[in-house]
Order: C-alpha cells, then structure tokens, then sequence
C-alpha cells in the first residue's frame, strides 16, 4: 500500500457506456444514468494500467462521478509481510485508493474532446 503512494497516474483513455434503453431516452421526465469508463497508466513506464466504470449521480442538485465495482488493472499489491495479496483485497484497496484521486476533471475533458470535439479554453 505504501507504493501507492509513489504511482503518479496518467490519464489514458475515457468513454461512455451505450445505455441499452437509449430508446427510453426520448420520452420527456424518464431519469437517465451516464455511465462510462476510464482507463490510467503509470505514465512513461506504462506498465501499470489501472481502470474502472464510473458513473454520474445526481443527488441535492449536485451532480457527483464516482466508480462502480471494483477497478480492472494488472496490478497486484503486496502486503507488510511481502506477501501478494489475495487478489479480491487488493482490488479493493486499489478501489478505496482510487477514491481519493481526483479523476474526474481529467476524465471529463477527455470525453468533452472524444464525444464533442472540442476542448475548454
């Protein structure tokens, strides 16, 4: 865990889910989700990839990204005792890490320049 701490992650790729009910999407009031996801290296090295679903809420009028499930990645930590960790516990302590990150602005600009072609200025 400690390691953690030194992994810089670079942003690599983002991208929206197709809803499959899009068809749902053309009638007025129906509740909508916007889920996607995100793809990080480990920047020059690229040897570490580290990715998750996410997925836009809305709650009190604030509009909140988090992820979903459990992060996809070919990391595997290790413990105190220099032991690999059973792989379901290391996935989420790569997802709780992951939650401390600001991952958003990155994603989101990502997507603006994907889905919309432009960029913010």
């Amino acid at each position: 865990m400690q390691a953690l701490r030194t992994l810089r992650p670079v942003h690599l790729v983002s991208g929206l889910h197709e809803d499959p009910f899009e068809d749902r999407l053309h009638d007025c009031g129906q509740l909508t989700n916007i889920r996607g996801y995100t793809e990080w290296t480990d920047g020059d090295r690229t040897v570490v990839t580290l990715g998750w679903d996410w997925e836009i809420g809305c709650a009190g009028g604030l509009i909140r990204w988090h992820r979903v499930g459990l992060p996809f990645t070919n990391l595997l930590l290790v413990g105190g005792d220099r032991q690999d960790l059973p792989w379901q516990r290391s996935l989420e302590c790569l997802g709780s890490w992951i939650d401390t990150l600001a991952w958003s602005g990155p994603a989101c600009e990502a997507l603006r320049i994907r889905y919309a072609g432009a960029s913010e200025s």
